[in-house]
């Protein structure tokens, strides 16, 4: 089997017809310049807790996706309402010129397997964003993305990049409510803290 352009893995046509679902739904929601590159490290497991994919009933997505989606869109202004339409708030984040977009661009079963898989695709991911999303800015998101920063930095992204004291945004307790209550501030108000920085 060939190896697949979104994780550098031998895949079957199910893994690529799967990563070519998800790059679809991604693009539908791109900006046509992207003010703020989130870059994460991997898409979830399951299809419906992937960013782009709106849910009529949110309750098809997990909870902790459905808590990764509500703090990416609290960099909007956009409060969770009564009324709350996910496709609607995807369509503001775009409006915004942010884009979410992962530095390995198939699931990882194997919390193990992300370091290398990122290692394995960053040279991809340079040449993305070069020819591809030329972001203003590039906001990393998850502890693993980490282990990009100082490559990002040689390659000219410095000046570019929004860290959280120095590193990724993340929060260990997302998908745990009562923990990430312990954990302190939000993702979301972090994030919005950022971005009003700039």
């Amino acid at each position: 089997m060939p190896a697949c352009d979104g994780c550098g893995l031998e895949a079957s046509n199910q893994h690529r017809r799967e990563r070519i679902e998800r790059l679809e739904l991604a693009t539908r929601h791109r900006p046509i310049h992207i003010q703020v590159l989130f870059l994460d490290s991997a898409p979830p497991l399951r299809f419906e807790d992937f960013f782009y994919h709106a849910c009529k009933d949110r309750a098809a997505r997990s909870v902790g996706a459905r808590m990764y989606f509500d703090e990416l869109i609290k960099t909007i202004g956009s409060p969770e309402a009564p009324g709350f339409q996910e496709e609607t708030a995807l369509a503001e984040f775009q409006r915004r010129g942010f884009y979410l977009a992962h530095v390995v661009e198939c699931p990882v079963e194997n919390d193990d397997d992300v370091e290398p898989a990122i290692f394995r695709m960053t040279p991809k991911l340079l040449v993305r964003l070069q020819k591809s999303y030329q972001p203003k800015r590039i906001l990393l998101l998850s502890q693993p993305t980490h282990h990009i920063v100082d490559v990002l930095e040689a390659e000219g992204w410095k000046g570019k990049l929004l860290l959280d004291e120095g590193g990724p945004f993340f929060d260990p307790f997302l998908g745990d409510p009562q923990n990430q209550a312990e954990f302190g501030t939000a993702l979301g108000d972090r994030l919005s803290r950022a971005l009003s920085a700039i």
